[in-house]
């Protein structure tokens, strides 16, 4: 008889090998040596990547080279500015846009005797002040048409393609939003008794909301106030879409600005107002000057103004300010200034020859000064690369 076995036969099992121990402790060693490999080189390249970072932000260029320069016809009287990254140019006749090679993108005709434009990402508006027509143009060439029945006095163009208006009317001024259609979506009247007369106006990138500078005269005493307009599942159910407002004594508020879809600014001869809220914004800085408020300029996560600083012994004094209204730097100087933008982390303020680039921390990266006078600078996508143009030619530089 034979010996006996504990082991337990199941009728259709089927037999499974024995372990290999060594061969599992290869297995296990090889995969962790991957882990370890793959790792490893995510620590370098993340490493290179930081180095690279901090190498860039810390660089400080002395030149410029120009990669490439064609020539560019300019007519009196066209005014150009930059439009999603092209160069977009308009006058009573019509308006265009170029990319940095000189490709015509796009091109519309009209006939104004004052034309005013409003830009918000990749949607213009042009009109003719006391006209009743609206042209709409995007960056990817699509167009459209408002017309109204009154006479226009501002605009203002989100992101979307939607258009608010200042409409005159005797002794009404009346508010009105229209879809990229040029359909009526809403409208309120302002009268100096009840609201006071809007002097400025800007609609949010998503055309959600609007905010509006009014001023009036109580009992001799000038009074402003910035109001907020929600035309979405928010302010359905408030008489005129009204969903906040704020009062000042004593000033005047000739620029309200949003800077993405829940910061709005304001900025007044006394003080810069920072209001925050997708729906119903609420005050949340306010920071008064004592200097003259030359200009204002606004990109999307910052904001710059320009004061008289003749008091501190030079013409003027440039303040950059980040979307809470904290100032993040300042700089004087003395060349008579034509704009300032914004792209990659940096504020580039310039006129006639002059060009200077620093960081919002307030870092120089470049000062210095062109060949010859510069119309418009418009940033690219590296942070040592722009377009530059000029009155008879569009160049791409490098700062070295």
């Amino acid at each position: 008889m034979g010996q006996n076995s504990n082991t337990i036969q199941f009728p259709g099992a089927r037999n499974v090998p024995p372990v290999d121990v060594e061969a599992k402790k290869k297995i296990r060693r090889h995969k962790l040596a991957r882990v370890y490999a793959i790792g490893l080189i995510t620590v370098l390249l993340a490493s290179v990547l930081i180095g690279y970072f901090i190498y860039e932000r810390s660089r400080i260029f002395d030149s410029i080279e120009i990669g490439s320069s064609i020539k560019r016809d300019n007519v009196d009287g066209t005014k150009i500015l930059e439009f999603a990254g092209s160069v977009l140019t308009f006058s009573k006749d019509g308006a265009s846009a170029m990319d940095g090679t000189g490709k015509l993108l796009w091109n519309q005709t009209f006939d104004m005797q004052n034309p005013m434009i409003a830009v918000s990402g990749g949607m213009a508006a042009f009109a003719d002040y006391g006209g009743s027509r609206i042209y709409l143009q995007s960056s990817s060439g699509e167009t459209g048409v408002v017309d109204t029945d009154k006479p226009v006095r501002k605009i203002t163009v989100s992101a979307n393609g939607y258009v608010a208006a200042v409409l005159e009317d005797l002794d009404v001024t009346w508010i009105y939003l229209y879809d990229s259609n040029g359909t009526v979506v809403a409208y309120f009247r302002t009268t100096m008794e009840k609201s006071g007369y809007p002097i400025d106006i800007d609609l949010s990138p998503d055309a959600e909301m609007i905010c509006v500078s009014y001023y009036y005269i109580d009992c001799n005493d000038l009074k402003s106030s910035v109001a907020f307009y929600n035309f979405g599942p928010v302010g359905q159910n408030s008489i005129d879409n009204y969903v906040s407002g704020f009062n000042y004594t004593g000033e005047m508020i000739p620029y309200v600005e949003f800077l993405d879809t829940e910061t709005a600014v304001a900025i007044s001869d006394a003080r810069i107002s920072v209001f925050a809220g997708a729906h119903k914004p609420v005050s949340v800085s306010e920071m008064f000057i004592n200097d003259e408020v030359l200009s204002v300029f606004a990109g999307t996560d910052a904001f710059a103004a320009i004061y008289s600083n003749q008091a501190n012994g030079s013409k003027y004094r440039l303040e950059v300010y980040d979307k809470e209204g904290k100032k993040t730097c300042e700089k004087a100087f003395d060349f008579d200034y034509s704009n300032v933008t914004f792209g990659n982390g940096c504020v580039v303020l310039y006129g006639d020859t002059s060009i200077y680039v620093g960081t919002y921390a307030g870092k120089l990266k470049f000062e210095g000064e062109y060949s010859k006078p510069v119309l418009l600078l418009v940033p690219d996508k590296a942070s040592y690369k722009y377009t530059v143009v000029t009155e008879d030619t569009i160049d791409a530089v490098e700062l070295r």
